[in-house]
């Protein structure tokens, strides 16, 4: 035990963060930054939006600038060119990429273009340093590097973190010391942001020693063996099934072929990768390397059927777009290692994070792609049905449309309204564009365009609104005799027992009713709330007292949601004051 606490040893772990430090000092300070915010947006919920923003920036960016520092240790060009531009990245980013502050997490199309580049920045980690160099062997054990990282970096400090929450919560305790909730934020937040990224980049051996490895982990072997490629051959054998049946039924492919094909996909290439190096010393690797490709050329074929026809029906929207991107992608990784005697596998991520970047980048990227075709979509089926005059959508009463103008107009309308509200402006008047844009959900826009129109809604019409009441600090018991709540009584004509008497309860068409010894019943009308759409109503305007022979009761709701008007779930307290 000594020996683990000793000078030498803490010298060592000192010294490798000190390293670490030295090599990688800006995505440490990138990490450092991003969790701090974290741990403030955390601990404060009336937090300024700003630090929402700044911790989403620098979260982004610190695989960008990983990816940088790593690179830059090639010596293949100038150091402050390549930080630098790094540097104005995140600044360009940062000042112009977002949306407005307040709907960083209610603009879908930001959080689709956010994720793209997550997994674009990520991917430049996996091939930073062998852009330029034609290393496949140290390639691979650069990534193999960098998966056992990530993965001992994430026992590390989620053990640590765990650890320390449950000390602090015994000291807390045992001891009857008053901690504030504060130090669990910390702790975890702490722990598992800059410590974790801290822990990471001190255990990555350089560059030189990397590719000058040569040894394979046997684990890898047996969890590819033994995991990855019986998985792959359920998914394989799933689809090739399905794939018999549509050619015998001689029908269309469902939607769902799409997930199941990029599963398969995904298990697939990750086996390949895994057991890269072994290629040429087992002929069964060689076999399934080869074989797996020409299984999987056809099934992107009935991948590639399935989102025709999904954007055939509904139109081109951005998750549709990178779908059919990634089957486009599949499709040329297959036909290119059926063929291909190299096998260079980083092709893989490259071509992947190029892929990206003309996405969310190109003249025809995802979102302008999705704005075109729907915008093209709804002006085609409004002038068809005669539904626009003067450039405005005037639709006459009890108009109806068939089922294919319906999806067609609906969807683009759905799409519009929900991710670029500012493109239906020339189509509605003004009174009913600023209703529009006033509602800041965006869900909720895609169905309110219904009702601004005049259009009939279609049968799958559904509104949903949730409500909660900002808790108070304490509750008013204004001296009640006997406190109900609800969430200790889950199904509805419950018999409660109250002394002498039973209390049961039901919801029905926005009245809840209190029965009070199985006859006298109390009706409380609480329709009012089927309209609201907020986490943060005052407790007064969801309170509601009524009398009954024995009792007065006070209602207080604290949440609930309406579907398409109608309450439901309702979450509430009663106070009962005897007479």
């Amino acid at each position: 035990m000594a020996n683990v606490f000793s000078s030498e040893n803490f010298k060592s772990l000192f010294g490798s963060f000190l390293k670490s430090f030295r090599r990688f000092p800006l995505t440490l300070l990138c990490s450092l930054v991003a969790t701090v915010c974290v741990i403030l947006v955390a601990k404060d919920e009336a937090h300024s939006k700003v630090l929402e923003k700044i911790a989403a920036t620098f979260g982004l960016f610190l695989p960008l600038f990983f990816s940088a520092e790593i690179f830059e240790e090639r010596k293949q060009t100038p150091r402050f060119l390549i930080l630098g531009l790094s540097v104005l990245a995140i600044l360009a980013f940062y000042f112009l990429g977002f949306p407005e502050v307040v709907d960083i997490f209610n603009n879908k199309s930001f959080l689709i273009r956010f994720g793209v580049l997550v997994v674009v920045f990520h991917l430049l980690v996996s091939v930073a340093p062998y852009i330029f160099t034609k290393n496949l062997s140290g390639f691979w054990q650069y990534n193999k590097t960098l998966f056992i990282n990530i993965l001992t970096a994430f026992l590390y400090s989620f053990t640590l973190s765990a650890g320390l929450v449950l000390a602090v919560s015994g000291v807390q305790n045992l001891f009857e010391i008053k901690v504030t909730d504060d130090w669990f934020v910390y702790i975890w937040f702490g722990v598992n942001g800059f410590f974790n990224t801290l822990i990471f980049t001190s255990k990555l051996p350089t560059l030189e020693q990397i590719d000058s490895e040569t040894s394979y982990p046997v684990g890898l072997k047996y969890f590819t063996q033994y995991v990855l490629l019986p998985l792959v051959a359920i998914f394989l054998t799933i689809l090739l099934a399905y794939e018999g049946k549509i050619i015998l039924a001689w029908s269309l492919p469902k939607g769902w072929v799409s997930i199941m094909v990029l599963a398969s996909a995904i298990f697939g290439i990750l086996a390949f990768l895994l057991i890269y190096p072994l290629k040429n010393l087992n002929k069964w690797i060689q076999s399934y390397n080869k074989a797996y490709y020409w299984i999987l050329i056809p099934l992107v074929g009935l991948m590639l059927v399935a989102i025709y026809v999904r954007i055939s029906q509904y139109g081109l929207t951005e998750p549709r777009y990178f779908v059919a991107m990634l089957a486009v992608w599949l499709l040329g990784i297959a036909i290119y290692f059926s063929f291909s005697k190299v096998d260079n596998i980083k092709i893989i991520p490259l071509s992947l994070l190029l892929l990206g970047l003309v996405g969310i980048f190109a003249p025809y990227n995802a979102f302008q792609s999705s704005r075109t075709n729907q915008i093209g979509r709804m002006e085609e089926a409004l002038v068809k049905n005669k539904l626009l005059k003067a450039g405005k959508i005037i639709v006459p009463n009890n108009f109806t449309l068939d089922s294919m103008n319906q999806d067609r107009l609906y969807a683009a309308l759905e799409y519009l309204a929900e991710s670029h509200p500012e493109k239906l402006k020339d189509y509605l008047t003004e009174k009913q564009f600023d209703e529009l844009t006033a509602e800041k959900n965006d869900f909720q826009r895609a169905q309110i365009i219904y009702k601004l129109t005049n259009l009939p809604q279609k049968k799958s019409f559904d509104v949903n609104k949730y409500f909660s009441v900002k808790r108070p600090s304490f509750y008013d018991l204004n001296k009640a005799d006997f406190l109900i709540d609800s969430k200790e009584y889950r199904e509805e004509n419950q018999i409660i027992k109250i002394e002498e008497d039973s209390l049961e309860w039901k919801l029905e068409k926005n009245i809840l009713t209190i029965i009070i010894g199985g006859k006298e019943k109390v009706n409380f009308d609480v329709s009012k709330l089927k309209n609201e759409n907020s986490t943060e109503l005052g407790i007064e305007s969801t309170t509601f007292e009524k009398e009954s022979s024995k009792y007065s009761l006070k209602l207080l709701i604290e949440s609930g949601n309406s579907n398409n008007g109608i309450l439901e779930n309702l979450q509430w307290k009663l106070f009962l004051t005897k007479k």
